[in-house]
């Protein structure tokens, strides 16, 4: 190739590169222009939510937090209750953990769980969440609201909840199966060997505060956004409904578990497997599982 090819590739490459470059730099520019818009969107989307409480703390702290709990419990826990009491539809057995059990589920004892579920969510998490309130007024720790938080800040708050809720509930759960405790804590929560969603909630009253400590440790620790909050106990809720659900539900973590758990009661103790592969209370479970994989091999 001759000096003047040489230096139209030359040209050509250059050009080609200030191309890439042109490209790049718009792509930034748009994701840019698109996190602002985002973030705009979210931020007024927020002051509505907050202007609907008044931008009053008290409302936006307990009544927020209830509304948190409240919906998507029962919005996930009525969807699990026609299931199990109507059967329907009949696809969603495949995925039963303990086949054959509650089909239907007995309607009186459906009814003895809800009492106990509501009983312990309003007379005792309600005024436990007011009193929470006066002690933030009194100690000026009440969470921001007026702004969302960051990202960054968001999920690196959320991480912190979930390791210090995991770590926490598996030493209080283990605690509770003390022969000392158990009859007089734990026991209620067992009388379900296969459990259903809403029995996350069933359980003694002295039960359903120590479950609380691992919940709201993390939050105690950073003081996090109201918004934060309100989407951890929403999370907290959800993931309870699902561990105790009794169905093995396609792109989820397994419940089976935590159903392992109910069936023996000695055993699998935490939300994660961590904790009780550590501390070896899981090798009952895997034998378990071992065992329901070569069944259906064979």
């Amino acid at each position: 190739m001759g000096l003047s090819g040489k230096l139209r590739a030359s040209r050509e490459n250059a050009g080609e590169g200030c191309t890439r470059l042109n490209f790049g730099t718009l792509g930034l520019s748009q994701l840019r222009q698109f996190r602002s818009a985002s973030s705009a969107a979210l931020d007024t989307r927020w002051k509505k939510i907050t202007g609907f409480f008044g931008n009053d703390d008290f409302y936006l702290y307990v009544c927020g937090i209830v509304l948190s709990i409240q919906i998507p419990f029962w919005s996930g826990g009525l969807l699990f209750m026609f299931l199990d009491y109507y059967n329907w539809p009949r696809w969603t057995r495949k995925y039963k953990l303990q086949p054959g059990t509650h089909e239907p589920v007995d309607l009186n004892r459906l009814k003895e769980t809800i009492k106990v579920v509501l009983i312990n969510q309003w007379s005792v998490s309600v005024p436990i969440l007011i009193f929470s309130y006066f002690l933030k007024k009194i100690t000026n720790t009440m969470p921001v609201f007026h702004e969302l938080p960051s990202l960054q800040r968001f999920f690196i708050d959320f991480l912190i909840f979930i390791i210090v809720d995991e770590i926490g509930l598996y030493y209080v759960h283990r605690l509770m199966h003390h022969p000392k405790l158990y009859a007089r804590v734990h026991k209620k929560h067992h009388e379900w060997p296969a459990p259903i969603a809403i029995t996350f909630v069933y359980s003694t009253r002295m039960e359903f505060i120590l479950n609380m400590i691992p919940v709201v440790l993390g939050p105690m620790l950073t003081n996090p956004h109201l918004f934060t909050l309100w989407a951890w106990y929403a999370f907290v809720h959800l993931r309870g409904l699902k561990n105790h659900s009794g169905y093995d539900i396609p792109g989820l973590t397994s419940s089976e578990e935590h159903n392992y758990h109910h069936m023996m009661s000695n055993a699998c103790f935490s939300r994660s497997p961590v904790l009780d592969w550590l501390h070896g209370t899981d090798k009952g479970f895997r034998a378990y599982m071992a065992r329901k994989e070569l069944e259906k091999k064979g």
